[in-house]
Order: C-alpha cells, then structure tokens, then sequence
C-alpha cells in the first residue's frame, strides 16, 4: 500500500479517499488491489488459525466469533476485487459492511469469549469509538475520508493482531490451569 502511495499516477489520490490508489490501471494501482485482496484473504486464514482451541463458556462463541472475522476478511477482499471507480455501490458496500463486522465483534466479543480481558474489550470499545468519531469529523467536513479510512484500518489491524495475542494467553492460561490439575 505504501508503494502504491509513493507511486500513484494521480499526486492528489489522497484527496478523495484510499481506494482511489486503486483506480487507474497502471502497476501502482494493481499493486493497492492484489495487496488488499491478500490481506482479506489472511485476515480469513487467521480467523480458524486464532480462534482454534480458545476457552469459553459460551459454546456457539467461537464460531461466532470465527464467522465474523471471515466476513470481515471477506469484505476486505472485496475492496480490492471491485475498484471504487468502477463498482462505487458494491466498493462502498463491502468498505461498510467491514465497519459493521468489526463492530459486531468488538461488541459481542465479552458474550462470545466470556474470559476475554476487560482491558482489551475496553481497548475495542475505544478504537471502535475513534473509528466512528473519525466518520462523523468525515461527514462534516473536519476530516478526509482517506485520513479516516487510514486510521480505521490501522486501528482494526492493530485490534486483529492484540486479538490474536490475547487469544493466544487464553489457551495458554487454560493449558495451564490444565496440568496443574
């Protein structure tokens, strides 16, 4: 992504939004489209990967949580399959519907992994917060949707990757309150 930044064909890309990288159909905006395909893809491949053998009360929690990191990883695929400039409706869609996904989860996350930390749902519930205050600065003129899209997705990478660390010490704590058994 950083590449194609450096690179666009259009200096003023960062006026209208990110995807705008992934507009023309020279090698920088291929490279933004390929790159946010795979990252959509190992956000999917992540979601079995983090989420096997977490403990909870909650016996659906799991795959709840499993279902809407695909979707969310899906969705993220999809911004890079269908450009903005020539699927605007679809684009946006799919852009939302990843909003929407990381929402469900950081809201249901405590119910579906009861012994989540309270730090880290804390933690979600702020960057969840900053994501949809950036969307309001948007909407009334404060705030670019690039500088918006930018720091949506640097937050819910950030959140992925504490998730997956946070879900690791889960299984680690129950393994060993396992063999102290």
């Amino acid at each position: 992504v950083l590449a194609s930044m450096l690179t666009a064909s259009d200096p003023d890309w960062w006026k209208d939004n990110l995807s705008a990288l992934g507009m023309s159909s020279n090698v920088s905006a291929f490279a933004f489209n390929i790159t946010i395909i795979v990252a959509g893809f190992l956000v999917t491949t992540l979601a079995r990967y983090s989420t096997r053998g977490i403990p909870t009360e909650n016996p659906k929690g799991i795959g709840r949580v499993r279902v809407t990191l695909i979707v969310l990883g899906v969705f993220l695929g999809l911004v890079g399959v269908f450009p903005v400039d020539q699927f605007f409706a679809l684009h946006t869609g799919v852009a939302s519907g990843m909003v929407a996904a990381f929402g469900v989860l950081v809201i249901a996350l405590p119910k579906w992994i009861t012994g989540i930390s309270r730090a880290f749902v804390v933690l979600g519930w702020l960057f969840l917060a900053v994501t949809l205050l950036l969307a309001v600065f948007f909407f009334i003129g404060y705030y670019t949707l690039t500088a918006v899209e930018l720091v949506a997705g640097i937050l819910v990478f950030t959140w992925i990757v504490l998730f997956i660390r946070n879900a690791g010490a889960l299984q680690q704590d129950s393994r060993q309150a396992a063999s102290a058994d």
